[in-house]
This record gives structure tokens, C-alpha cells and sequence, in this order.
């Protein structure tokens, strides 16, 4: 049996990464009184970048389970940062739509985002950015196929 040194495991330097990341973009919302999860902002993101999805699609793009999502879209409409319509073609199917509220947010929320990222990757050249990033996303690909 191959026993895990967590002092060299990717994984774990991983999920430590997420955790601590997580942690500086709850101190910069706080700090800029914006009371937001970063998973809420995950939704607004993606709704500004393709406004009208259902909560299945935003589901999969944001790697949450649908009672998460649907969770926090709940929460999110209730602050007025997103309206839900049903879909024309299929009744049964409710749509979020970023409201202008929400865009102004999510421009702060940027902001605040490009801070944490600044901070997590202080003296990692672009270079390094680049293949960290690349090599994220098989660690994603790799793991969401084995998943499926």
C-alpha cells in the first residue's frame, strides 16, 4: 500500500490552495462591506456572461449540485441581483436574468476577485500562471470524467 505524504501531495496542496483563496475573497468582500459569498458570485459571473440560463446549466458550469444552485439563485433573486422568467417554449423551465443591480455588483465583485488573485499569486510569473492554470484544468477534465 502506497501510504500519502500530505506535506507532497498535490491534492492536498490543492484543496489547502482553495481553502485559503476562499478565505482572502471572503476578507476583501468583507472588508469592502459587499455581503456576497464567493459562490453566489460564481452565479452572478456566469449569468453575466450568458444571461438566461436555467439553474441546470448553471449547475454544471459552476460545479455545484442543483439544490446548491438553486439555493443560492433563491437567495440572489430575493436580494435583487436576479430575476427568474419562465422560459417561453417550455413553461415548465424558469430562466435567470442578471438584473442592473447585479451587473453593478459583479463589476465591484471583480475587482475584488483580480485583488485576491494578486495576492494568491504574488511571485508566480505569467509563465507559471499559464501552466498552472492548463495543468487545473485536466486536474478537472481528468476528474469530472472519471465522475461521469
Amino acid at each position: 500500500m502506497n501510504k500519502i505524504t500530505l506535506t507532497k501531495s498535490v491534492n492536498h496542496h490543492i484543496a489547502i490552495s482553495a481553502i485559503m483563496i476562499k478565505r482572502v475573497f471572503f476578507k476583501i468582500l468583507n472588508d469592502n462591506n459587499l455581503d456576497i459569498t464567493p459562490e453566489q458570485w460564481n452565479v452572478l459571473y456566469y449569468l453575466d456572461k450568458s444571461d438566461g440560463m436555467t439553474i441546470g446549466e448553471l449547475s454544471k458550469v459552476t460545479y455545484k449540485d442543483f439544490a446548491n444552485t438553486s439555493r443560492i439563485s433563491q437567495k440572489l433573486e430575493l436580494a435583487g441581483l436576479i430575476s427568474k422568467k419562465r422560459d417561453e417554449a417550455d413553461k415548465r423551465v424558469f430562466k435567470l436574468f442578471i438584473t442592473e443591480e447585479g451587473k453593478l455588483l459583479n463589476d465591484q465583485l471583480h475587482e475584488c476577485a483580480s485583488k485576491s488573485t494578486n495576492i494568491a499569486l504574488e511571485g508566480i510569473d505569467e509563465q507559471a500562471r499559464e501552466i498552472m492554470v492548463k495543468n487545473l484544468k485536466q486536474v478537472i477534465l481528468n476528474t469530472d470524467k472519471f465522475l461521469k
